[in-house]
């Protein structure tokens, strides 16, 4: 059975993905679990570049066994609509829930995969207006990054948003290119470069650093 929750809620980076995946439920134990495939797909692949970049400017790596990781809902059957922008019992139970943890623990940098865990951390965070979660696709979701990336600072709660299934499925190119808005831009190297500038940019504020 997929816990809840794994990692630290007191480190800075916290992870939200998706939905627990519904045919693996008993056989992986945490969310976004080492050993499915998804999680290197879209996430390891960022990470290496983002120690690449971190450890040539600063001479250190990001300490990766601390992210706080959970899924948004645990369930999938207990997700909207993609098209529904007023959310059921289930799934505004669990942004109650996601909200006090966010007010308690006061992560900086929330890396939410895909558009449900966008909009969801949203929802969360009280950031208006409201989408149904079929609205982000990957262009709109690469101006929401360049956004965030834009306004990032070590007093706040950073919501980040990265591309889930889409970056590893069929139309990888066109996902690579629409969320960076340039032909030929690989997404990881995009992503991981522009992250780990600004974790250096505050390296002195952020403690999640192996030195």
């Amino acid at each position: 059975m997929i816990a809840r929750e794994v990692g630290n809620r007191d480190y800075p980076i916290w992870l939200l993905g998706d939905s627990n995946p519904k045919q693996w439920q008993d056989r992986l134990l945490t969310p976004l679990d080492p050993r499915h495939p998804i999680r290197h797909n879209i996430w390891t692949s960022i990470l290496d570049v983002m120690q690449d970049r971190v450890f040539r400017e600063y001479r250190a790596r990001v300490d990766t066994s601390q992210p706080y990781i959970r899924n948004a809902v645990d369930n999938s059957a207990g997700k909207p609509k993609p098209t529904d922008v007023e959310w059921g019992k289930v799934a505004n139970r669990e942004v109650v829930h996601l909200r006090a943890l966010i007010d308690s623990h006061k992560p900086r940098l929330l890396l939410c995969f895909g558009a449900f865990a966008f909009e969801f951390a949203k929802h969360a965070l009280d950031q208006a207006p409201h989408h149904s979660y079929r609205y982000w696709g990957a262009k709109r979701l690469g101006e929401e990054f360049r956004q965030a990336i834009d306004r990032f600072g070590p007093d706040a709660t950073n919501v980040i948003p990265l591309l889930h299934r889409s970056i590893s499925g069929g139309k990888f190119v066109q996902s690579h290119e629409y969320f960076c808005d340039k032909k030929g831009t690989n997404y990881f190297e995009y992503v991981g470069c522009s992250i780990a500038d600004k974790l250096i940019q505050h390296r002195g504020q952020l403690r999640i650093w192996i030195e």
